[in-house]
């Protein structure tokens, strides 16, 4: 597998990321810990979770971190990972009571530390933000974590831009590390903003975008696949209106006539031009988040970053992509 070297840090991370959002709940315990060894076997590094993950289920909370710390302590090779996991995000099922304070940062990051099974936390995220609490607050706090080695590096998750200037400008003021990546929904399929049931969620658009490429910040893509949109619709799959409400426009038509054309000599498939749109980013580096439903999915995955793709591929499917489709007409 290659390698991606974050900006402004030392983290030199596999150019996808292991996405750990259903562990303990859709996906068992077991089958959860073969796919972390099959990732690290094949030379992936990255593993992506967050405190709440697996809240929704019938488990103990944070079972997600729960898992990931049992099968450090089993196999003993926490140094062989760069471990990211977020926090402060709000209590599941209380989304309208925000946790982006001192006091719940600090005990998130506490938690974490002691369900991973580790000292520290590579790459640390605010799951959420708060506007209501000072970027001094927050920034500061993150970076008294730093400086006592409970975090590597710090980034946001779901932060408008505009907050993310104010706390990058308070961190430079200030003398404070500041954010080394963002997190946020990122797919070559356009997405339906107005349908999204969650409206918290910070999208790569045009504004995100330019900003990315003129500082250099480092991007982690969660639904990197769109929920495996354009591949469903390639074997006629029916589309769940959670699927069809988010994606299915006219931005993504074109999208998808101009993938079909590709994949058709066999070289490619939907999912590896969905990963690939990810990865081949040149302005800033860029990292896809991938979760896998089964050790099929994972493989398919893997040989896709075994692959190139001529750059021509990559900018067609640029210059069809809108970011974010607003227009519900």
């Amino acid at each position: 597998m290659k390698y991606v070297k974050f900006n402004n840090t030392d983290l030199i991370v596999s150019q996808v990321c292991l996405g750990t959002v259903n562990y303990g709940t859709t996906t068992t315990e077991e089958d959860a810990k073969a796919q972390i060894s099959k990732f690290i076997d094949e030379g992936g590094n990255f593993i992506d979770t967050a405190h709440v993950y697996g809240d929704w289920g019938d488990g103990p909370k944070s079972i997600s971190e729960r898992i990931i710390g049992r099968w450090i302590k089993e196999n003993g090779n926490r140094y062989q990972l760069i471990l990211s996991t977020k926090g402060a995000h709000p209590e599941w099922g209380h989304m309208d009571i925000p946790r982006v304070n001192k006091k719940c940062i600090e005990k998130d990051i506490n938690e974490s530390l002691t369900y991973l099974n580790t000292d520290y936390i590579d790459l640390y995220f605010l799951h959420r933000d708060d506007t209501n609490t000072p970027v001094a607050e927050i920034m500061e706090c993150l970076d008294n974590a730093r400086k006592a080695g409970k975090i590597r590096y710090y980034g946001c998750s779901n932060w408008s831009l505009k907050r993310i200037k104010e706390a990058q400008k308070f961190c430079a003021e200030h003398g404070l590390q500041g954010f080394s990546c963002n997190q946020l929904m990122w797919s070559l399929a356009d997405i339906n903003f107005y349908n999204l049931p969650d409206k918290t969620f910070i999208l790569m658009d045009e504004e995100n975008y330019k900003y990315c490429t003129e500082t250099g910040l480092n991007v982690m893509a969660y639904m990197s696949i769109a929920r495996g949109y354009f591949a469903r619709l390639a074997v006629g799959e029916p589309l769940p209106s959670s699927v069809s409400d988010i994606y299915s426009n006219p931005s993504n038509d074109k999208i998808y006539k101009f993938m079909k054309s590709v994949v058709e000599d066999g070289r490619y498939s939907y999912i590896d031009l969905s990963f690939m749109y990810i990865m081949a980013e040149k302005n800033f580096p860029s990292v896809p988040i991938a979760s896998f439903s089964n050790m099929e999915q994972l493989n398919e995955c893997i040989n896709c970053t075994k692959k190139s793709i001529p750059f021509d591929t990559i900018f067609q499917l640029s210059q069809l992509k809108k970011y974010v489709y607003f227009d519900n007409q």
